[in-house]
């Protein structure tokens, strides 16, 4: 847990480029509830949500500068449950709002 907290200190302090993330499925159209994960953590970094000033689904956050792998992870759950996935390799740079879009499948 204190090394958790080391972490999140530390990423903290380093630089960070303001991020919005949505997620799509087979059909292109923006997924609430996908938890992202980023560099093969295993705890996500939030979840999309509706967002009124976009008009869709999306994740608004900072993401440390410097190449990451991101996952997006979902399950539909109507009208048979439905795991869903995709990634995206991304290279962070600069401090100007980046927006980028996970596409997912069916696992």
């Amino acid at each position: 847990m204190i090394l958790m907290l080391a972490v999140l200190l530390l990423a903290n302090g380093a630089a960070a480029t303001q991020t919005v993330i949505y997620v799509v499925d087979e059909y292109n159209m923006a997924v609430g509830s996908a938890r992202i994960y980023i560099d093969n953590s295993t705890t996500p970094i939030g979840m999309t949500a509706y967002n009124a000033g976009l008009g869709r689904s999306a994740w608004i956050g900072d993401i440390p500068l410097g190449e990451h792998t991101l996952t997006a992870k979902w399950t539909k759950a109507r009208p048979n449950r439905v795991d869903y996935e995709g990634t995206a390799a991304v290279n962070i740079a600069g401090n100007s709002t980046m927006r980028i879009t996970i596409e997912t499948q069916k696992v």
